[in-house]
């Protein structure tokens, strides 16, 4: 590249014996350039005799993506060589520097010296920014367009020193040699031995050689740096160490292990894929084997633990007609409570109890209707080890069509509105444990169907103001697997027994329905008035309707056998109890049902806003409903329960509220008799269970906020976030938020005392100083007045460096733990320089 300036500038000396600012230069074919050459300087100076050419102040050349600027260019055509130098002042020092860009990449130094016949050259004081590194180096010479050498350098990642902020910067890497390949295929920079200083002080920290390779240019394998240290129950370790691995262009793998001189030894394989407008996702296995303490003693204890998460999601744009995707957590029974690597606790990860995992392949058709889906999903429950696996699914939809509406226009009238779905369901399920998952007993107790199901419906207006709905359902389940049961007299128990073979039942039943809204006003100011409360507006949306289904347990439809049990009765049972597609019916439902949903606002004044009245929502959302089915022998009335919720100071608080009323009177069999049960005795309402949640977020501006004063300056550097008054004090406003949640609940059913439970949430964070962040969550149950999961963090960010500290005081036995981290910012060398100290219970140290 430097050579091609030479070529630039002699073109510019066979063109011009005249000074000039500015002259451009269209090249010839025997010149072999490309394009058009832009040189300008304020003055020009061609000396033939001695064939030199001068561009004084202001120089710069531009040609094709290349730009060179400087105050003082010396061009010897004898010797091929090039001098050009930055700014100086009266006591000739540098105070500008030459730079020189081409294409994204920059360099600047002080002077440079180059000969365009060996396209080689030597520059001083050069400074460059290569991806997050800032170079510098005393010398430096080009060997060829993508080989570089420097002496005498110092490389940082300072973010302050690389925008120019400071003039130094707060940590720098020291090095004597260092060598920079800048090619198309790798980009990387290798230094001999590298000291580390901190503010301009050197530490310790010395590295017998380093290599960075770029994280911008082409991926490449490398080491994973880890921590070492002692603990009492695992003995000397190294932890987390690993290889990156790149495989082809799309995939990549890392894997890190740890090894424990007491036998633990720990692996995790993470694979990562991506392809641009395609899809992307990563593959996450990790296996333990934790042994605690010695083999013989008493707390000796030996557990495997793994997990497996897959995460794909495709494109939306890729193909709108075919959707793959994944999220899978599934993992062993002591993973988050006993796992080696001891940052569940941390995270909150050991609260955990449930784990669910789906996988969903979706096929749509170019007009058609249909939709075909086929899951696999999988709920484990860690505290017992259960494990229910729908192994698969296959759904196809049609949602709802309108086989006689105009082709054109609205539908009107119960005939054009009448509508029909359709959804077949093929579901295979199994129940298993983590012990016996990918192994042949997973499937002793799997169960199948096949469900079809269609809604036929039509819906109309009537007097204006009322929506009528009919509908009607029909569902037809097929099964291989049915149970029967009998009394044993021998062994005085009901005996369940498997049978397969093709089984079916059928189910149908309609509803009608009616709702409308209503609106009421309640206006407090007359014209001329300024009222505090303007008027409150009601709007409720009434509902009745009407459902009917038959009783399927009678002997006509052949669904439900019977037994004698050891009183002599005649106890029924369905054949497809416990299978995955449910039970028919064994109630007759003839039942009327009443919803009423209501909203309440209310208009206040409020000169803040711009119509001088503000909206307060009293009640968002309040629903209550009961039913009452003329079927049933007895009890006909459904318990009333009403929901709601509503916000409060600008949606700051939330409340919602739930409350269920038992109309019928509860009696007791004793005195001594804990639980009851419901008589046919109606008007008694007894509040069956109750609970109110409050989220309440606060935060500066809740109360108002200062006015922004003026202040006489701002700070620099590192101090830009504070604001100095004129007698030089600090002035910051302190960003802080706290959440609050309240959670109770009243639970009596039929019991004769009532069970409460209370506790509250805190979740808050506050930033005492612009790089100082605490934060902080806890819970405290009201009835046992003791405090949960407690976690503390604090955060203080160093300019080029980060602290955190994270701290689980307060836990349930093995899970207190805290976790200590310095490191650089820079991803390039945030694994590299850092230090680490966790607890594990145990004596322990980490480096």
């Amino acid at each position: 590249m430097f050579f091609l300036i030479f070529n630039i500038l002699l073109a510019q000396v066979k063109k011009t014996e005249t000074p000039s600012d500015s002259t451009k230069i269209i090249p010839s074919k025997k010149e072999k350039l490309e394009d058009v050459v832009d040189s300008r300087g304020d003055e020009i100076r061609n000396i033939f005799s001695k064939k030199m050419t001068y561009l004084i102040h202001n120089a710069s050349v531009s040609y094709q993506d290349m730009t060179i600027k400087a105050d003082y260019i010396v061009m010897d055509w004898n010797t091929g060589d090039i001098f050009a130098r930055g700014k100086v002042d009266s006591l000739g020092r540098i105070i500008e520097n030459i730079t020189f860009k081409q294409g994204n990449r920059e360099f600047e130094y002080t002077e440079a010296k180059f000969n365009m016949n060996t396209k080689q050259g030597t520059a001083f004081n050069v400074r460059t920014e290569e991806d997050e590194m800032v170079i510098i180096a005393q010398k430096a010479k080009r060997m060829n367009e993508e080989e570089y050498y420097m002496r005498n350098g110092m490389i940082t990642t300072d973010e302050y020193f690389k925008s120019k902020k400071d003039s130094v910067p707060d940590y720098h890497l020291s090095t004597t040699r260092m060598k920079m390949i800048t090619g198309k295929n790798q980009k990387t920079l290798i230094a001999g031995p590298t000291t580390m200083y901190i503010e301009q002080v050197p530490t310790p920290f010395i590295l017998p050689f380093l290599y960075l390779p770029s994280s911008g240019r082409k991926r490449e394998a490398g080491l994973l740096i880890g921590t070492f240290g002692e603990r009492q129950s695992k003995g000397f370790y190294l932890e987390r160490w690993g290889v990156y691995v790149p495989i082809g262009e799309y995939l990549d793998l890392e894997t890190r292990f740890g090894i424990y001189t007491k036998g633990s030894w720990t692996i995790d394989n993470r694979f990562r894929y991506t392809k641009r407008y395609r899809y992307s996702g990563n593959f996450n296995l990790v296996y333990e084997k934790n042994i605690n303490s010695t083999k013989g003693l008493s707390d000796y204890s030996e557990t495997e633990n793994y997990r497996v998460v897959w995460t794909h999601s495709q494109d939306a744009k890729a193909n709108p007609n075919l959707s793959f995707n994944s999220s899978v957590n599934f993992v062993s029974q002591n993973y988050y409570n006993n796992s080696i690597y001891n940052q569940n606790a941390l995270s909150g990860n050991v609260n955990n109890n449930q784990t669910s995992s789906s996988i969903s392949l979706v096929k749509r058709f170019n007009n058609n209707p249909l939709t075909v889906s086929l899951n696999t999903s999988a709920s484990q429950n860690i505290s017992d080890g259960t494990v229910a696996l729908v192994l698969p699914s296959l759904s196809v939809t049609m949602p709802q069509i309108y086989p006689f509406a105009p082709k054109s226009g609205s539908k009107k009238g119960l005939f054009q509105n009448i509508y029909m779905d359709y959804k077949m369901n093929l579901q295979n399920s199994v129940t298993t444990t983590t012990e016996d998952m990918f192994s042949f007993k997973m499937f002793d107790n799997s169960k199948n169907g096949i469900k079809n199901e269609t809604n036929l419906g039509t819906t109309t207006t009537i007097f204006n103001y009322f929506q009528l709905g009919l509908t009607g359902n029909y569902k037809e389940a097929w099964t291989t697997k049915t149970i029967r049961r009998d009394y044993n007299s021998v062994t005085n128990e009901v005996v369940t027994l498997n049978k397969d073979g093709f089984r079916s039942y059928r189910t149908f039943g309609t509803a009608l329905n009616l709702t409308t809204t209503l609106y009421g006003m309640a206006n407090f100011e007359k014209e001329g008035q300024d009222k505090m409360i303007k008027a409150i507006r009601h709007m409720i949306s009434p509902t009745l309707s009407y459902s009917y289904s038959p009783n399927f347990s009678s002997d006509s439809w052949g669904y439900y056998g019977t037994y004698i049990d050891e009183n002599g009765k005649k106890v029924k049972y369905s054949y497809f109890n416990g299978g995955v597609l449910g039970d028919p019916s064994n109630t007759e439902n003839s039942s009327v049902n009443i919803s009423l949903a209501n909203n309440l606002e209310m208009k206040v004044r409020n000169k803040k806003e711009k119509t001088g009245i503000k909206k307060i929502k009293i009640f968002e959302s309040l629903n209550i409903s009961t039913s009452y089915n003329f079927a049933a022998d007895s009890l006909r009335l459904s318990p009333i329960t009403a929901t709601g919720s509503s916000s409060l100071f600008n949606s700051k608080l939330r409340v919602n509220y739930a409350l269920r009323i038992n109309p019928y009177k509860i009696v007791f069999d004793s005195p001594t008799s804990t639980v009851g049960y419901n008589v046919d005795k109606l008007g008694y309402f007894s509040i069956a269970s109750y609970t109110m949640g409050l989220n309440f977020s606060l935060e500066p501006s809740m109360f108002g906020g200062k006015k922004e004063k003026k202040y006489s300056k701002q700070g620099s550097i590192r101090y830009e976030k504070y604001n100095f008054d004129e007698e030089n004090y600090a002035h910051f406003e302190i960003p802080w938020k706290l959440d609050v949640g309240l959670n109770y609940a009243r639970t009596k059913e039929y019991n004769r005392t009532a069970n409460t439970s209370a506790t509250v949430n805190l979740t808050g964070e506050i930033s005492p100083s612009p790089y100082w962040k605490i934060t902080a969550s806890t819970n405290y149950d009201l009835e046992s007045k003791e405090f949960g999961y407690t976690r503390l963090g604090f955060m203080r960010d160093l300019r080029s460096f980060n602290i955190n500290f994270n701290w689980v005081p307060i836990s349930s036995g093995y899970n207190k733990t805290w976790n200590f981290y310095i490191g650089i910012k820079a991803a390039i060398l945030k694994d590299a320089v850092k230090y680490e100290a966790r607890n594990f219970n145990d004596t322990s140290t980490d480096l």
